[in-house]
């Protein structure tokens, strides 16, 4: 009996918190992610062909990329682990194999330390962005609003806000915003974007202007080859929206007159990538007028190309259907409807892509 019990608690403990969803991440997601990390990296060209000597060789290319993200010493007890398991394989030797057992488990802890000392900066990083956002949509009248961010790593590059662009008037302005990549890097970039948008909008009349303005300063902060799609809109006193977009998604209007969905798309290119004008000539500015039960929907790319297994996209004709379906109900019900269908959709293995959605209703 009592080894009965000590098997079920060796079996509770390997077992805890694993589900079948996790070995499907596992091998459907982890292992091709980690796969192309290495290959994108390697330092010799991939070598392409399906004889026998080039798999030998590619795999001898993706050996040494591997051995090339060790630390220099960390590189020596694998090496010295690998070098005793070989002698202790041919020598037959039990104490080869059982250093090259502690090397290796050595190199293990020295690997997760580093990855909980990451992770427990990726957590205060997550605050650190999480506190730039609203906690929760300001209460605007004729709207009833409703958003969410969820990056695809613990950081990200998506954006939303809120900001009050003249307390006189009454004007609420509502930003959204994706840069390029994902990670950290992107992370970092959004806090700048995020810092200069608060300082150039109380100077700033329209959503267009803003934009120019935030493209002519971030001109000096992109990193070569980024760049950021933002959509602003003003949300006027008598519930008139006025809209401009660089670059991002676009804008979905539900209809309930004719039961509708339609896709509001203003010229503009993505911040950072006109040079010598061309930004500010090819942005554009729009008013939209809903009617009560409307429902304008913002979002990022994140949402509409999230992949299933079979590596198809969720696409914008699904994301219009479920405004349709459910555009009776309150903005907050919409949202969790769509997150819902997400979730089903991807089989809840997460997101490829930093998510963010904002759903406003007319009352």
């Amino acid at each position: 009996m009592s080894g009965i019990n000590s098997f079920k608690k060796v079996y509770d403990f390997y077992s805890s918190g694993m589900s079948y969803k996790e070995i499907e991440k596992l091998i459907k997601r982890d292992v091709p992610q980690l796969y192309d990390f290495f290959k994108e990296r390697m330092r010799q060209p991939v070598t392409r062909g399906n004889s026998v000597h080039d798999k030998i060789t590619f795999l001898k290319d993706l050996f040494k990329e591997f051995l090339f993200q060790l630390t220099p010493i960390r590189r020596l007890l694998y090496s010295a682990a690998l070098l005793f398991f070989i002698l202790a394989y041919f020598g037959g030797s039990w104490g080869y194999a059982a250093f090259a057992f502690l090397l290796l488990n050595l190199l293990i802890a020295f690997e997760l330390a580093d990855k909980i000392t990451a992770k427990n900066e990726l957590s205060v990083a997550r605050e650190i962005q999480n506190s730039l956002m609203p906690k929760a949509p300001p209460v605007v009248p004729n709207f009833e609003i409703s958003c969410i961010s969820e990056a695809a790593h613990v950081v990200g590059g998506d954006f939303y806000d809120f900001i009050n662009h003249n307390s006189e008037s009454n004007k609420t302005l509502l930003v959204i915003g994706d840069i390029s990549g994902k990670g950290m890097g992107a992370a970092i970039q959004m806090v700048q974007v995020h810092t200069i948008l608060h300082n150039i909008v109380g100077c700033k009349e329209s959503p267009k202007e803003i934009l120019i303005d935030l493209n002519k300063h971030l001109e000096k902060v992109l990193q070569k080859g980024s760049f950021l799609t933002s959509s602003i809109i003003c949300i006027q006193p008598d519930g008139s929206l006025i809209f401009s977009r660089a670059g991002h998604m676009p804008l979905i209007h539900y209809s309930k007159e004719n039961n509708t969905c339609y896709e509001n798309i203003p010229k503009g290119m993505g911040i950072g990538i006109g040079a010598n004008g061309l930004f500010d000539r090819s942005l554009d500015e729009v008013i939209i007028k809903p009617a009560q039960g409307d429902v304008i929907l913002l979002y990022t790319d994140g949402v509409t190309e999230a992949r299933n297994k079979f590596n198809f996209e969720f696409g914008e004709n699904n994301l219009k259907y479920l405004l349709s379906k459910n555009a009776a109900k309150s903005a907050k019900q919409i949202q969790e409807e769509i997150l819902k269908s997400l979730a089903f959709f991807t089989e809840y293995s997460g997101y490829q892509d930093d998510l963010t959605l904002i759903i406003l209703k007319m009352l």
